[in-house]
């Protein structure tokens, strides 16, 4: 469906979160950032995805406004590779040496170009789901989740002098964890984690690996809740608390 109506009343912008039993509406005014309305919609027991999407996508709640954008932020797994290395046809072995044993066709794979890394990351979207967006809004944008959160970051430390980075941030029920050297990613991963201390857990073993340092290395956090910021900050001095857009 196409943004349609009066132009005075088109200020609304409508963000959807893919996840693995869901997912996750945001209605937020384009005026003043805030989030008017959210709405979590869960895969019932034998549900398809698609489903559920068209589910959401028809309620009252969301079918209600009329969206000056629509974007949908994939977090399926995904991997990266150096974008001087990345060919279409390629795509699903690479996909298939990450993700052993996956089901994903070549129809299932996307990819997104990390310009600000030179990475591409590939990730797997049903193009049911695909299909069924774009019969409500032909126009929306759809991204993987990871690597948009990778592209913010690393478009925000340049200019960084800092020889290495380290960031954390918090999604729903995981923790993604990246380092940049020298603006040069070096890891990226994410952790299966709701509980603040689940999460902390993850972040301290990363940051030991790496042999930061709790005194004078930085750790940014990105929308992290106020207690996972205080568990960190009993065992980190530097610690930066960030939002990033999503």
């Amino acid at each position: 469906m196409p943004v349609t109506g009066n132009k005075s009343l088109l200020n609304y912008s409508l963000s959807i979160r893919h996840h693995a039993d869901g997912f996750s509406f945001y209605v937020q005014s384009t005026g003043s950032g805030n989030i008017i309305l959210q709405e979590e919609i869960k895969l019932q027991d034998g549900e398809e995805a698609h489903m559920a999407l068209e589910r959401g996508l028809s309620s009252k709640r969301i079918s209600g406004h009329s969206y000056e954008r629509v974007n949908m932020l994939v977090a399926t797994h995904s991997t990266r590779l150096p974008l001087d290395e990345f060919r279409r046809d390629d795509m699903l072995a690479v996909y298939r040496t990450a993700y052993h044993g996956t089901t994903a066709k070549r129809e299932d794979i996307r990819f997104q170009v990390l310009s600000a890394l030179e990475v591409v990351e590939l990730f797997t979207l049903s193009p049911r789901l695909e299909s069924t967006l774009h019969q409500h809004y032909p126009g929306a944008v759809i991204q993987g989740l990871y690597g948009t959160v990778l592209q913010h970051i690393s478009e925000t430390q340049q200019g960084n002098t800092l020889p290495l980075s380290f960031h954390a941030v918090s999604l729903y029920d995981q923790i993604f964890i990246i380092q940049l050297k020298q603006g040069r990613l070096t890891y990226a991963n994410t952790f299966q984690a709701t509980l603040p201390e689940d999460q902390l857990y993850f972040l301290l073993y990363i940051w030991k690996l790496f042999n930061m340092d709790a005194r004078h290395d930085t750790c940014i956090m990105y929308n992290t809740t106020k207690e996972l910021l205080a568990l960190v900050r009993e065992f980190i001095v530097n610690v930066q608390a960030k939002t990033i857009p999503l």
